[in-house]
């Protein structure tokens, strides 16, 4: 049983820390405002995506399977939203050119961005085909693979917020933020529409 856990710590390990659209804004936040900004969405973002694990269990994930085009609606959806914000990153060209965008990135998006993320969706499925028994009745454990997940995703998208902080304090950094900033929206519509793809 203890390496059945210590197995799922080192999945979440490697399924928060790997770059991906949660990723990448909690960067964006760190890069513009600091990481203590970037707090409110990562919180979000990793207990909306430690709720979906969870739920998966009742058959949340089955009911894409009976519902296609439900799922559809979602991924498309969800994968236009985050190439806007991606857009809206492209164009920046200063840390102030952000400013609007950047107060509504809280708890709320944080939450709603896992909600329509391929990644979050393949993340689920991926627990629930190997670390989850299909006759089994007691959801119990689930739950407590959530739990780990929420710890573990948490710190992981933090230090993408900090990785971002600490960016903006080399002197060059101002000289090159038009680069980094294209370079980030690149990245985060490469991640999500290759989900997207990955799903299909």
């Amino acid at each position: 049983m203890l390496s059945y856990y210590f197995n799922f710590l080192v999945f979440a390990f490697v399924a928060s820390i790997t770059p991906g659209p949660s990723n990448l804004i909690s960067l964006m936040i760190g890069s513009k405002r600091g990481a203590f900004a970037a707090i409110p969405f990562v919180i979000g973002s990793s207990f909306s995506a430690a709720l979906i694990l969870w739920l998966s269990g009742y058959g949340l994930v089955s009911l894409f399977t009976t519902f296609p085009l439900a799922q559809t609606i979602m991924t498309w959806t969800g994968a236009l939203w985050i190439s806007w914000l991606a857009w809206k990153l492209f164009q920046s060209t200063t840390q102030h050119t952000l400013s609007e965008p950047q107060k509504t990135i809280g708890w709320i998006e944080g939450v709603t961005l896992q909600l329509v993320n391929p990644k979050t969706w393949i993340m689920a499925i991926t627990v629930n085909a190997i670390f989850t028994a299909p006759d089994a009745q007691n959801s119990t454990p689930l739950f407590y693979l959530a739990v780990i997940f929420f710890f573990v995703s948490t710190p992981c998208l933090l230090s993408w917020s900090w990785l971002g902080q600490a960016a903006k304090l080399i002197k060059s950094f101002a000289r090159w933020e038009r680069l980094i900033n294209r370079s980030l929206a690149a990245l985060l519509v490469i991640t999500v529409w290759f989900s997207v793809f990955m799903m299909q």
